[in-house]
């Protein structure tokens, strides 16, 4: 079984693979993990006594230098133990950057001795088939003889790109291979057509193109996954609260939620890929939409569903796979486009109806959000003195998430 998560920094692209190991296999790969929670413990000690003395965090070089020639890091591949150090001076510069807001706030803890730290591999793996070769240190060979580590991987899938990264991790279950590949571009299509996106709550996204064409992705689902899984887990939550206990319960809510999610918004902007492609669709314009939580004041009940949706993430899947299938990607500022006329412009908030409507005197009436979509469509098409008429949109086709059921 593979999974896939999209990045959109330097076009990199994560599969997720599970492990098949032998016992053996397990054994080496459990004792390279408590190597590395070793390590990182050993590292937050001496950057606590560094802290505690001088007020200062190490760097990250002089934490390699420092620990050249511990025990643990000699244990591992070196670019992996470098991974380790790397990772708490991140906690750290964090945590130093949150002291200047909550002079209360508590430096890294250490890991427990029985955790699993995840394993990061750059140079010293490879890739061929469903097969991915772990190259030990020089001092692991020496100890334990053991010169590689083979593992073979559940479905392999045949992807254009080079593998710079691999992290083995256990996620509570299984053995997981997440393996980084850089891909190229895809060479960018010439076609006029653009199609504008107006992300959303109650819709995940209304689509106005240059074609007429509009569409509306239903939230419906997302909401009530959202629902069902916060309310489940301000039950258990309050049932731990009494018992001063950590609920094992509520992290696999919290687990479950976001694959659910995460699972919503790739279905929904791969169909939104599709529709683009099928349209011969050569740019997709968003409304940009980074400032909208600190813009807006919103009651209890939609903040919730504001912050918990997380609208940035599903705008950088929407630009990653465009930019996969040779689709320019744009944003535009979303400012007036939800309270404007997309017909004769008249900016009246009051237009915009209950139940999602938008009604102006002009005589347009028509869903709100596919409205926002035509203004941001038009406001792009303006600023970039692109001479095209949308007139009157039809009706949308709409679309709603099945088979994401809470569990």
């Amino acid at each position: 079984m593979y999974y896939v998560k999209e990045v959109i920094k330097n076009m990199k692209l994560t599969l997720k693979y599970k492990i098949n190991l032998t016992k053996e296999q397990e054994d080496v790969l459990r004792d390279l993990c408590f190597y590395a929670t070793k390590l990182y413990n050993t590292d937050n000690y001496m950057r606590r006594d560094e802290w505690e003395k001088t007020g200062k965090i190490p760097s990250w070089y002089d934490q390699k230098k420092a620990l050249i020639n511990n025990h643990w890091k000699n244990m591992l591949p070196s670019q992996t133990a470098q991974a380790v150090i790397k990772t708490l001076q991140d906690n750290y510069v964090l945590w130093f950057k949150l002291r200047k807001t909550d002079k209360d706030a508590k430096p890294p803890r250490f890991r427990s001795k029985n955790m699993l730290s995840p394993l990061t591999f750059y140079q010293q793996f490879k890739i061929d088939g469903d097969i991915i070769t772990l190259t030990m240190s020089r001092k692991y060979r020496k100890e334990k003889g053991i010169d590689k580590l083979i593992l073979r991987i559940s479905k392999w899938r045949d992807i254009n790109g080079t593998p710079i990264m691999c992290n083995i991790l256990h996620n509570g279950k299984h053995w997981m291979a997440h393996v980084v590949y850089e891909i190229s571009e895809a060479k960018i299509k010439q076609s006029p057509e653009i199609m504008a996106v107006d992300i959303g709550i109650k819709n995940l996204a209304a689509i106005v193109d240059t074609c007429k064409n509009t569409y509306l992705f239903s939230g419906g689902t997302a909401l009530e996954v959202q629902h069902y899984f916060n309310k489940e887990i301000a039950k258990a939550q309050s049932k731990t609260d009494k018992q001063k206990l950590k609920s094992k319960k509520v992290t696999n809510m919290h687990k479950k939620k976001s694959k659910q999610i995460n699972q919503i918004i790739h279905t929904t902007t791969k169909r939104i890929i599709e529709i683009a492609e099928n349209n011969n669709i050569g740019t997709i314009i968003a409304g940009d939409i980074k400032n909208i939580r600190k813009d807006k004041k919103w009651n209890k009940n939609a903040s919730q569903k504001l912050h918990s949706w997380g609208f940035a993430k599903l705008t950088k899947q929407i630009e990653y796979k465009a930019k996969l299938s040779g689709i320019r990607f744009e944003m535009v500022n979303e400012k007036d486009t939800s309270k404007t006329c997309s017909v004769c412009g008249t900016i009246k908030k009051s237009n915009r109806k209950h139940r999602g409507l938008y009604k102006c005197k002009c005589g347009n009436v028509m869903n709100a959000d596919i409205n926002g979509a035509a203004n941001i469509l038009k406001k792009y098409l303006q600023e970039n003195n692109i001479s095209r008429s949308i007139g009157n949109v039809a009706m949308p086709v709409v679309y709603k998430n099945y088979n994401v059921i809470p569990v």
